[in-house]
């Protein structure tokens, strides 16, 4: 096994009040606002929390989808849910558990490879739930949709 690395950048600029702006070497930005400032009634990014969710779901239905195309099924949809719990009170707040749901439309898909395909994200390929999986209970199940 190679213990070679890579590193991965990005950079988070503080724009004002909550909002912070996080960029990647290639020009992509994501906005975050934790919501929580008093002058801004509608926040104007996405709460870090809910975007390590979204990270989650993101890294995993890439996987799920690429997997099930090498598998040649027709997918059509694929959407993956994500819920995290964790304290109402105190701090830090780290999630304690997440659920993850993939809705998976397509026509004739073959419900081992969508097993397979979620099983294999869940457990051997997805980085996102590799790294939180440390002391966090991660629940996933998949439906087939039509």
């Amino acid at each position: 096994m190679s213990h070679e690395t890579t590193t991965s950048k990005v950079e988070v600029k503080w724009v004002e009040e909550d909002v912070f702006v996080a960029s990647d070497g290639a020009g992509h930005s994501v906005v975050f606002d934790s919501g929580l400032s008093r002058s801004n009634a509608h926040p104007r990014g996405i709460g870090p929390m809910s975007n390590l969710l979204a990270s989650l779901g993101a890294c995993s239905g890439m996987d799920v989808a690429a997997i099930l195309l090498k598998r040649k099924q027709k997918l059509r949809s694929l959407t993956v849910e994500v819920s995290g719990q964790r304290p109402k009170y105190g701090f830090p707040k780290p999630f304690t558990e997440v659920r993850v749901l993939y809705r998976v439309g397509g026509g004739g898909l073959d419900e081992r490879y969508v097993k397979e395909a979620v099983t294999d994200s869940m457990t051997k390929f997805c980085s996102v739930v590799a790294t939180i999986d440390k002391g966090v209970k991660v629940d996933y199940s998949y439906a087939l949709e039509p």
